[in-house]
């Protein structure tokens, strides 16, 4: 009957996280198509998602293709202290989808849209009008939209450049002092399509929540430098609220095993030894998405990343004694040394930073970051525009080979692979000896 339980419980457990996988919104094969102003072309939520799709399912293949444009509106405003007229989407838009050929296309804007004056009914309905003109020709190309609320306008951040409501103009350079509450109507409004069957992701207020519990503590903590352009730990939260709209599965890999029965409960382990002084066994274990070095230091924390999206788990259950150290191979693993109790609980793998997966995610993230600034860029000038000033890309062609080569480098550094693991029973701080 025992047996039969536990069969049970591992199927059902295989069940679970295939059945997470088969709700993730994406389907294999499908490529994605970015649109956007300033906040998009950075790349960085888009590079974060990236790393998410080629760790999470290494055997799957997505394409996500970055051809956000600074400065551009989806409303075709520009306020008049702006060195040329803001570019409008829909100037190049045909020749995205005609080229590109999206399955899906994620659209933010908003930012720009307001051209930073204070609210106007006028510049709304633009603002509404450009959003449903948007809509309708994603949808007539065959292809599903995703909305996405623009990040906040971070007054704090610029407060000596800011403008009443009775200044005689405004810019990005000047803006209105309270230009977030204009975001915060397109945001309102956007959100409404939710009631019509569209996808929105709500990073607005993802991001407004962040800043209101983190100036609880530290009131000078920012976002951005020019009140606009949020740096990676922004660009986080616009990654995350749209892997929790897709339904994006949060276990990386676990590896599970009872020490009293000998028994492994989940994880591919193979070579299970269980000693008089020690476990030592074989893990097939998945590579977690990477952490950009970029991000603030509490961020991991603050929004509990491991526990929602990335959680890798290690638990071993029925020990006989209380403090354990880790090894892979002969490298021990981590600083401190383990409880029995941590070990039962699950211990958080993302902690140990020696460990090779570990290793391996963060060099997958530069290759990614690499690869999406390469092909961004590329697709960007093969596309066209009218904005001055742009940085060039390389030829697409050209660009594709490189990215291919990087891909390479990317997959097999994804790859599921074998590693050895030894928890060494402690006997007053030392590997415990032999009994006599």
């Amino acid at each position: 009957m025992l047996r039969f339980l536990i069969v049970s419980a591992v199927v059902l457990m295989h069940q679970s996280a295939g059945n997470a996988a088969d709700a993730f919104f994406l389907k294999d094969g499908q490529r994605v198509v970015f649109l956007g102003d300033s906040n998009t072309f950075a790349g960085h939520s888009i590079a974060y998602l990236d790393a998410y799709l080629y760790t999470r399912f290494p055997d799957k293949k997505f394409e996500l293709l970055n051809l956000g444009l600074p400065s551009e509106t989806v409303s075709g405003l520009s306020e008049p202290d702006h060195p040329y007229p803001r570019p409008c989407v829909f100037e190049r838009l045909d020749r995205v989808l005609e080229k590109t050929k999206p399955d899906v296309v994620v659209v933010c804007y908003g930012m720009n849209d307001g051209i930073y004056h204070p609210f106007s009914e006028e510049r709304f309905k633009k603002y509404q009008e450009g959003i449903q003109r948007l809509i309708t020709r994603v949808e007539k190309a065959k292809a599903k939209i995703v909305l996405v609320t623009p990040p906040p306008f971070e007054g704090p951040a610029i407060k000596d450049k800011l403008l009443p409501k009775t200044a005689e103009k405004f810019s990005w350079l000047k803006p209105y002092e309270e230009y977030d509450g204009v975001l915060g109507r397109f945001s309102e409004w956007l959100l409404t399509l939710r009631d019509k069957g569209y996808m929105v992701v709500d990073a607005h207020t993802a991001i407004n929540k962040h800043l209101e519990t983190v100036h609880a503590d530290d009131p000078k903590y920012r976002l951005t430098g020019d009140g606009i352009h949020p740096g990676g730990t922004g660009h986080w939260f616009v990654t995350q609220q749209i892997l929790q709209a897709w339904k994006a599965p949060k276990d990386v890999d676990l590896v599970e095993i009872n020490a009293e029965t000998g028994k492994t409960i989940r994880g591919e382990v193979s070579d299970l030894k269980i000693g008089r002084d020690d476990i030592r066994f074989t893990w097939l274990s998945k590579v977690p998405m990477p952490y950009d070095p970029s991000w603030d230091a509490k961020l991991a924390e603050r929004e509990g990343i491991a526990e929602h999206l990335n959680r890798y788990r290690f638990k071993i259950a029925g020990m006989a004694g209380d403090r354990f150290e880790l090894l892979e191979g002969k490298e021990t693993l981590g600083r401190d040394d383990f409880s029995r109790k941590q070990l039962a609980d699950g211990l958080d793998l993302l902690t140990l930073k020696d460990l090779s997966t570990n290793r391996r995610s963060a060099e997958l993230w530069k290759l990614v970051a690499e690869r999406q600034r390469l092909l961004g860029l590329a697709w960007l000038t093969d596309v066209g525009h009218k904005r001055p000033d742009t940085p060039k890309g390389i030829p697409l062609e050209e660009a594709q080979k490189k990215a291919a080569e990087l891909e390479k480098q990317i997959r097999k550094l994804a790859t599921p692979e074998k590693i050895s693991l030894t928890l060494h029973f402690l006997y007053m701080g030392k590997v415990k000896p032999p009994e006599e």
